[in-house]
């Protein structure tokens, strides 16, 4: 099966892959490395410059790939965009489109072992750039922290150390795994016509699809608030509150939970933007972020040192008054339009729409942009507070002020 989003907004068409598979820690570091090195040289394309050379060739294709997690799969995403071929008055574009990308992901009867160790230098170079990001750096050490053994707390790009003990042959021996097992998914997006799905099934007659239970269940029970400070040579103190919330996508509190942290920290016109930073100046920058994939929650913050133990209180403070306390209209009719507005926006991006379709094949529910809408608007004062109460603090998580 095919995903199909058949639309005439566009003048691309987006042809992408989605390899998925249930997620293993160990396979990290390999899933991450994979795009790059597959970029280096093929059986046609002899180095990297031919390769970019095909690109161009296609009238300034762009390809691209990465590798995520999503819930309990580890998912290679590759996109490649083309101009619709009617535009290039080139009928044979969409073909050749298909042809690049198969001899992308397949045409490796060998790999060279140099371009893997260079890939993979430069991997590892960029894991240890990303601990250099506090920001970032302090998100990874919360999760780590609150789910010590659970998959959510793993690191999605692998960590320096299984980078490095990766070797040449297990690569190779991983990649064969990789094009035997892997649940090879493709969408097209853009004025896609029906001979021109044909020609996606004929080039990739392994495709197939099956929807999954894919959300993350692991749990524990919070017996006491676990709280870390580390220490680190910065100049603002990064503090990271991670939350259980046992609602997740499909449930139905799902829409409320969306919204209750849209109006806690999603957005401008919440809580703890106009409360923590604006009003009492706390914060250089303050956010909520829900994960409906996992079923939780979690604050991340950069915050004057010296004025710590009020932040916190005040943080403390919101999140409790929306747990505890029925949310205006007005701020939930401004956390259902920001809502709506980025929902509207998201129909302007293939990528995005594309992404919609997947999650909603896996869960095997397909609902319209007019359905979803209609969710949000329905949505009451009383059902956030419903959010909220179930809402239970886990891990506090700081990266201090080196003194």
């Amino acid at each position: 099966m095919i995903l199909i989003d058949q639309t005439k907004k566009f003048k691309t068409i987006l042809i992408t892959l989605k390899f998925k598979r249930v997620a293993r820690v160990d396979e990290f570091a390999f899933r991450t490395l994979l795009p790059s090195v597959l970029r280096t040289k093929t059986n046609l394309y002899k180095n990297r410059q031919q390769f970019n050379e095909k690109l161009e060739n296609l009238y300034g294709a762009s390809l691209t790939s990465n590798t995520n997690k999503i819930g309990t799969l580890s998912v290679i995403h590759v996109q490649l965009k083309l101009i619709n071929p009617s535009l290039a008055l080139d009928q044979t574009l969409f073909e050749e489109g298909l042809a690049f990308l198969k001899e992308y992901m397949y045409g490796h009867d060998r790999f060279n072992e140099n371009d893997f160790i260079l890939e993979k230098n430069m991997l590892i170079e960029e894991v240890v750039a990303k601990e250099n990001d506090k920001t970032r750096y302090a998100l990874t050490r919360l999760f780590e922290e609150m789910c010590p053994n659970e998959l959510y707390g793993a690191r999605v790009s692998g960590t320096k150390s299984q980078l490095e003990s990766l070797t040449f042959k297990q690569f190779k021996q991983s990649y064969k795994d990789f094009i035997e097992n892997d649940e090879l998914q493709i969408i097209l997006s853009g004025d896609v016509d029906q001979e021109e799905v044909k020609l996606a099934q004929v080039y990739f007659p392994q495709a197939s699809f099956n929807a999954m239970d894919f959300l993350d269940y692991e749990t524990k029970p919070i017996l006491v608030v676990k709280e870390l400070v580390e220490h680190d040579k910065i100049s603002q103190t990064k503090l990271n509150i991670g939350y259980r919330l046992p609602i997740r996508q499909g449930d139905s509190k799902h829409v409320a939970a969306v919204l209750f942290n849209a109006a806690l920290g999603g957005y401008v016109h919440s809580r703890l933007f106009l409360n923590v930073r604006e009003k009492h100046s706390l914060c250089y920058y303050v956010s909520s972020v829900y994960d409906a994939y996992k079923g939780i929650m979690f604050i991340y913050s950069g915050v004057d040192a010296k004025r710590l133990d009020l932040a916190k209180k005040v943080i403390d403070e919101e999140v409790r008054r929306m747990s505890t306390e029925r949310i205006s209209e007005k701020e939930l009719a401004l956390s259902k339009q920001a809502l709506i507005n980025d929902l509207k926006e998201s129909e302007d991006s293939q990528g995005a729409r594309q992404n919609l379709m997947y999650i909603q094949a896996l869960l095997g529910k397909t609902p319209t942009l007019a359905e979803r809408i209609e969710k949000i608007e329905q949505v009451t004062p009383e059902d956030l507070l419903a959010v909220g109460k179930l809402l239970v603090k886990d891990t506090v998580y700081l990266l201090d002020v080196e003194r």
